[in-house]
């Protein structure tokens, strides 16, 4: 068991021993200081993800690791995990799986897509076959571990044994120090949205598509803390002073017959729809179309918004946005340069903010402009990258 606190992995050949320490009385002191040892890696070693979220399913994890991947440019394996095993634990039959695939491909380190369970392998895995491992986290998956005894404890063991954590976000990081994570091994990665060639037609979309019609665009599964009840709340109001206006909700989830509900119960049937299934093209084509983008996402719970690719996507495609004031949504708007920070509690601040943008086409531009220029430059998969392989390496 000792070996699971050691910070070296002899069965890699791409790290080196860069200390050791006796475990005498004070084992437990000891224990700690020989995990916080520094390694130094030759090269990067070769890795396998292990992930529950990967293409062809939907969503912003999915698309955060299919991003990542792309452009890793070094040799990376992906195993996209099911649990469909029908006794319990649902993921023990991975721990075959995986295994399996570090023999066969010599894997030297291990990525964990999800703290849990996929970090229960992981953790296994180091104990076994000394391979160390990196833990990737979004914010609910390790808010959500805290709401029972026994998955916090693990998810802290899990934790406190990975080489590095990886957050999404200033607000993951945040949680992550919570739980006693040292920030020295924590680094904080971005999704990055991925830039869409645009010609012809589609490129005049972009300035000039709310000419015909307004239009607000949310995307996102529909649950119940992504505020989506309270762009409902205050469509009456916009269409009084905006009576072409339409709301568009892209996604699919279990708040969907509430929301129908309440769309039919306002009398809104006629200015908001809800799209369960639509392409990534055709997602681009929406973004290209909207006025604004709007998500006034609010914590519930553990249930909370870790960062948001859907922001940067619609920022990049030069609209203005409205996220909540809530997890690392703010981390993606520059408030009053790109769109609006609100307290999705207050439908009022929300109302205020869309009817500005709505009303205001020149400042709408503005908006739109210099958030497709900030996300441009501050969110590249090429930097982020490039910041987690030099973490890696020192």
């Amino acid at each position: 068991m000792r070996s699971a606190y050691i910070f070296f992995a002899p069965a890699c050949p791409a790290y080196r021993q860069a200390g050791s320490r006796q475990l005498g009385r004070s084992k437990k002191r000891n224990m700690r200081a020989s995990y916080q040892l520094p390694m130094v890696l030759k090269k990067l070693p070769k890795i396998l993800l292990v992930t529950l979220e990967f293409p062809p399913q939907i969503g912003g994890v999915s698309r955060y690791y299919d991003g990542l991947i792309k452009n890793w440019k070094e040799e990376i394996k992906v195993m996209r995990a099911n649990l469909k095993w029908p006794l319990w634990p649902h993921w023990l039959p991975l721990i075959w799986r995986v295994g399996k695939m570090v023999k066969k491909e010599k894997i030297a380190m291990l990525w964990v897509g999800q703290a849990l369970p996929i970090g229960y392998i992981a953790l296994w895995i180091k104990w076994r076959k000394k391979i160390p491992y990196v833990v990737f986290t979004h914010g609910m998956d390790i808010l959500v571990p805290q709401t029972s005894r026994w998955k916090k404890y693990w998810l802290t063991k899990i934790l406190s044994n990975t080489e590095l954590v990886v957050a999404n976000s200033q607000f993951t990081r945040g949680e992550l120090l919570k739980l006693g994570v040292e920030k020295g091994r924590i680094v904080v990665v971005y999704p990055c949205p991925t830039p869409v060639t645009l010609i012809g037609k589609e490129m005049a979309d972009i300035s000039s598509a709310n000419t015909v019609e307004k239009i607000i665009l949310s995307v996102c599964r529909l649950v119940k803390r992504k505020g989506l009840d309270k762009v409902i709340e205050v469509m009456p109001r916009l269409l009084k002073r905006a009576p072409d206006l339409k709301y568009v909700i892209i996604g699919n989830g279990p708040e969907k017959v509430a929301l129908q509900t309440q769309i039919t119960e306002s009398g809104l049937s006629g200015s908001v729809n809800i799209l369960a299934n639509v392409s990534d093209e055709g997602l681009q084509e929406w973004y290209n179309k909207c006025t604004v983008f709007v998500l006034p996402c609010r914590q519930i719970g553990a249930d909370v918004e870790g960062l948001g690719m859907v922001f940067l996507e619609a920022s990049l495609a030069g609209k203005p946005i409205v996220v909540g004031n809530s997890g690392g949504a703010p981390e993606t708007v520059h408030h009053g340069y790109s769109g609006f920070v609100v307290d999705a509690e207050e439908p009022e601040e929300l109302y205020q903010s869309l009817l500005k943008i709505l009303t205001d086409e020149p400042f709408a531009k503005r908006l739109g402009v210099y958030g497709r220029d900030w996300v441009g430059r501050k969110f590249q998969w090429e930097r982020e990258v490039e910041k987690l392989k030099n973490v890696l390496i020192k």
